[in-house]
């Protein structure tokens, strides 16, 4: 996409705004846009305003037209350098897709295509500008249980702009905060779920598993919901993408490794009041950092997990080269954060966020992908609590790292809150055997329970 041509697209205000109305454009075609410029008012069933612009330029094209509904994120209008020819324009258009289609470069994918039920709703990353693509959570202002009205405000968002707090569009409780404070995430990244205090958490859990994999409904209930009469939807066929065919490659070459899973709870209580106190000292670190360190600690005691295996032998690799999975809309990339060992945990955190931006920006290469000994996939971040990862080729282990869920325990005869966060190590039983596997999972358990230690 041209750095020069920026798309206007219907905004989404509210975690169930679905479309917007155009009441009134308030420029022309022609006329010039500063940052903060009113261009056009928006209409929903809730609120009346006006779009204001994020960029410089000038008004080129208005595509949406008054008194007409537009679907959110559908292409209404282009801003574009005064230097830009209108050749160039209708190739933008071309590529981006009709409005009513809503596809096209510069449209983002939606994360997932399964609809909530009733009584639950999403919770999204908002998009507030032409250009904003991600925010990052500066703080929940509501905790998990609590009651929201409509316009009770819930979350604070940062971008490179501004910093405001987004107010729910619906009432309900706050069941679940997804997003960590002081991470960033994509604009449509689930975030939070509100929902109705008689739906059940295993209802949550389901859909939450259901979007997480992209399910589809039951064939027993996709029959049921289809007239008897109905024919056949057409297949849609897609190309594979290079990226869709090296990942068909890998984890068909994983397939053929005898690997199995350890699954072990780890109380993440101190860990997140230990998270909680770096934040307050002004040092942005994530639970994957702590993770990524803590996994470098346990492998110091534990380095058959970080081996390599020949034809016939192993090699305990000196380096704890950790390769972490980074979610992209058309698969993973898995950047290697290198000398994790040797790294304090914020040069663990920096040296991360820097593989991340350049993944998101297009920049990881072979250098940044090569020489893992040991991967870590975490899912807890979309609500997942617990799944088994495939062995990268070339390596022993990878961790799965589940959500950190709040529940109740038996301690001392005593009923106990808890939160817990399931991990699973798996991996390859040519190298290590299910005890050497439990021995690094109850050192990773400890660090992580005890997390001053990550700073020792």
């Amino acid at each position: 996409m041209s750095d020069k041509i920026h798309a206007l697209i219907m905004p989404k205000w509210g975690l169930t705004m679905e479309e917007g109305t155009i009441s009134s454009w308030l420029l022309e075609e022609g006329d010039e846009v500063e940052v903060g410029t009113e261009i056009l008012e928006v209409e929903t069933d809730k609120i009346a305003q006006p779009v204001e612009s994020t960029v410089e330029g000038v008004l080129r094209r208005i595509i949406g037209e008054e008194d007409e509904e537009y679907p959110v994120q559908a292409l209404i209008g282009i801003i574009a350098d005064e230097d830009v020819s209108d050749e160039e324009i209708d190739a933008f258009i071309a590529r981006y897709g009709s409005a009513e289609a809503g596809e096209g470069e510069g449209a983002p994918a939606a994360e997932g295509a399964v609809a909530p039920p009733e009584g639950i709703y999403e919770l999204t990353m908002p998009k507030w500008g032409l250009t904003m693509e991600e925010g990052t959570i500066s703080s929940w202002l509501v905790d998990e249980g609590d009651e929201i009205e409509v316009g009770d405000e819930i979350v604070e968002i940062e971008t490179d702009k501004i910093a405001q707090a987004v107010e729910s569009t619906v009432a309900g409780v706050l069941r679940r905060q997804i997003g960590e404070e002081d991470e960033e995430y994509p604009v449509q990244t689930l975030i939070g779920i509100i929902a109705d205090e008689d739906v059940s958490d295993e209802a949550i859990d389901a859909y939450l598993a259901q979007r997480a994999g992209g399910a589809a409904p039951a064939a027993e209930e996709a029959e049921a919901a289809a007239p008897a009469e109905e024919a056949p939807a057409a297949a849609t066929s897609k190309p594979i993408s290079p990226m869709r065919a090296a990942i068909s490659n890998t984890v068909t070459n994983s397939w053929t490794i005898p690997q199995f899973p350890v699954t072990m709870g780890i109380e993440m209580g101190a860990a997140k009041e230990f998270r909680a106190g770096l934040k307050a000292a002004g040092k942005a670190v994530s639970m994957n950092d702590m993770v990524v360190k803590a996994c470098a600690m346990a492998i110091e005691k534990y380095p058959m997990v970080n081996a390599a295996l020949g034809s016939k032998e192993y090699t305990l690799n000196p380096d704890v080269n950790i390769a972490v999975a980074v979610g992209m809309d058309d698969g993973l990339m898995m950047p290697v954060v290198k000398g994790c060992q040797a790294l304090t945990l914020e040069e663990v955190s920096s040296s991360s966020r820097a593989l991340i931006d350049k993944v998101k920006d297009g920049t990881c290469g072979p250098a940044e992908m090569a020489g893992g000994n040991f991967a870590i996939s975490n899912l807890g971040m979309l609500g997942v609590d617990q799944f088994v990862a495939l062995v990268p080729p070339g390596m022993t282990s990878i961790l799965a790292v589940g959500g950190i869920k709040d529940e109740v325990v038996v301690k001392d005869g005593n009923m106990v809150p808890v939160s817990t966060m399931k991990v699973t190590l798996v991996a390859d039983h040519r190298v290590v055997d299910g005890l050497y596997s439990a021995q690094f999972l109850v050192e990773l358990k400890r660090i992580l329970e005890n997390p001053e230690e990550l700073q020792a």
